[in-house]
């Protein structure tokens, strides 16, 4: 029976389907994994949140080091075949976010009320947005 091992010792964490990274090589559940697709209409790159859009699609970590990595080694244009260039301002702004929410996350410990919360709330829902 092939698969993976702990597939098969029955210790696997995320039942679903395991995806590339095309930043790190590295195998994962598709749900921990963002969904990147081509559009031929603005021969741009975009996010795909629902994993629902037609044709073929790019997966990468929601980690800034995945992600730089792709762009860097042109990744995402050679897993999704396309020919010649492409826009990547969705993916460089999906970097950007990142990017900020690591340095959200790397404050030091301040006491935290008023414009902060509000600040960390909009924050967490940003993340969750990212998740789905």
């Amino acid at each position: 029976m092939r698969g993976r091992k702990d597939q098969l010792d029955g210790t696997a964490e995320v039942a679903g389907p395991i995806r590339t990274c095309v930043g790190c090589r590295g195998r994962d559940s598709d749900a921990r994994l963002l969904r990147i697709v081509h559009d031929p209409g603005t021969a741009a790159l975009s996010l795909d949140p629902r994993r629902r859009a037609a044709g073929r699609g790019a997966w990468v970590h929601r980690d800034e080091r995945c992600i730089a990595t792709a762009l860097d080694r042109k990744a995402f244009t050679r897993a999704l075949r396309v020919a010649g260039s492409v826009s990547q301002d969705a993916i460089s702004e999906v970097l950007e976010s990142l990017r900020l929410e690591h340095d959200t996350t790397c404050r030091s410990n301040e006491p935290v009320g008023g414009a902060q919360e509000e600040e960390r709330t909009r924050h967490d829902e940003h993340t969750v947005k990212l998740q789905r």
